[in-house]
């Protein structure tokens, strides 16, 4: 890969082929538990600094962060009189960005209706708030089913990581450093003990999904670990579709998204839904991990060799904040990773087309609730051998 189409594939500030394309779509830009009417927050997305609060009516807004009066900063305002208003002069703006109130201008002034900042559609599903920041209508946004189902409880969480969001969602479809990495023995223990083998693996690509099938051997005699992880364009990974609605066996579902903040840095949106069973959560798997004395490693930066987020870390960052491509030499184990890069690059040259690229919904009556079936989970050895991860399209609308 030469420079160009890395910074084609990486690049996502305004007007960049990547950052267009992703635009089309509706992205994460908050946890609703996160977004509360106690104060705004300052936040930067796909490059561009935005502030975001909830008013007292509950509705969230995503406009530009600093006032027109005078360039204050908003994330030190206060949310009153309907919107959220800058603290220096008191103007006032509402989730669409319009200036509803100007304390200072005599009354029966019209000039607060001249002033409207930037601002982006936002919807909340599944308590995840999603903003829509291209042109244009917005498409649909779709019905996960670990979105919209009743059936049980979400549990949400993320992190930061100085990272080209690419760098992540690469990581994802690539089994072997689960093992190299996950499964090494550090200060008597391995990170992942299940992760222990290098496995044998296939990798599928279709128009929407990129994907891994990967074996190991099971803890039994006679089982295997068989595990799928799956990408879906622009920035979704699913770690495990767990169960469909009604499954006698329910399963947690795993998802994630890898958001850009920037060029330079991700933030991890991770939902998990846990069904019920018997009226009660069913656990997600565990996986055996040692609670055992860290070990710091690094120079420019430590992170804590004998765990998950430490060892990713250490491998991802290591790489560069955006890491140069065109010095890689890349071999048969690579080519999950070399999927992922493929896929996205397609997607972006549909977009440029003026295409729909994959897993965009224009049309209300396409919009129905979508299980993922991608699975990790013990067997019998060879139970799964035909198993590869599709896409199920349920009832519209939900159930």
């Amino acid at each position: 890969m030469d420079l160009q189409e890395n910074d084609m594939l990486t690049r996502i500030g305004p007007g960049t082929p990547a950052g267009d394309t992703l635009r089309k779509y509706w992205i994460p830009v908050g946890f609703s538990q996160d977004v509360t009417s106690d104060e705004p927050r300052f936040v930067t997305w796909l490059g561009e600094d935005l502030v975001i609060f909830r008013d007292e009516f509950g509705r969230v807004g995503l406009i530009h962060p600093f006032c027109a009066h005078r360039n204050t900063s908003l994330e030190y305002g206060w949310i009153e009189g309907g919107g959220l208003r800058c603290c220096y002069h008191g103007w006032v703006y509402d989730i669409h960005g319009q200036c509803i109130e100007q304390p200072g201008e005599p009354q029966g002034s019209n000039f607060k209706d001249k002033i409207k900042l930037k601002s982006y559609p936002v919807r909340e599903m599944g308590g995840v708030v999603f903003a829509y920041m291209g042109s244009g209508s917005a498409p649909e946004l779709p019905n996960y089913d670990f979105l919209v189902r009743e059936d049980g409880e979400r549990v949400h969480h993320g992190y930061f990581r100085d990272v080209n969001f690419l760098q992540q969602l690469e990581n994802a479809l690539d089994p072997v450093h689960a093992t190299v990495l996950h499964g090494r023995e550090v200060n008597g223990t391995r990170a992942i003990a299940s992760f222990r083998e290098m496995p044998e693996f296939e990798v599928r690509a279709t128009g929407e999904m990129a994907c891994y099938i990967s074996r190991r051997k099971g803890p039994e005699p006679g089982t295997e670990l068989h595990r799928e992880v799956a990408y879906f364009p622009p920035l979704l990974v699913v770690h495990d579709g767990g169960s469909l609605p009604g499954d006698p066996n329910p399963v947690t579902i795993d998802a994630c998204w890898r958001v850009p903040v920037n060029d330079y840095k991700t933030r991890s949106f991770i939902v998990k839904f846990k069904p019920f069973k018997d009226g009660r959560l069913v656990e997600e798997n565990k996986r055996d991990r040692a609670v055992v004395p860290p070990l710091m490693r690094g120079t420019r930066q430590q992170y804590d060799m004998t765990t998950v987020n430490g060892q990713d870390c250490a491998s991802q960052v290591g790489q560069g904040s955006l890491t140069d491509r065109s010095l890689e030499h890349l071999g048969y184990s690579d080519r999950g990773v070399i999927l992922v890069r493929r896929l996205w690059n397609e997607t972006i040259e549909k977009s440029l087309r003026g295409e729909d690229p994959p897993n965009l919904i224009t049309r209300s009556e396409e919009n129905a609730m979508v299980h993922f079936d991608v699975r990790e989970i013990v067997v019998k050895q060879g139970e799964l051998s035909d198993h590869v991860p599709t896409v199920i399209k349920l009832t519209p609308h939900g159930f």
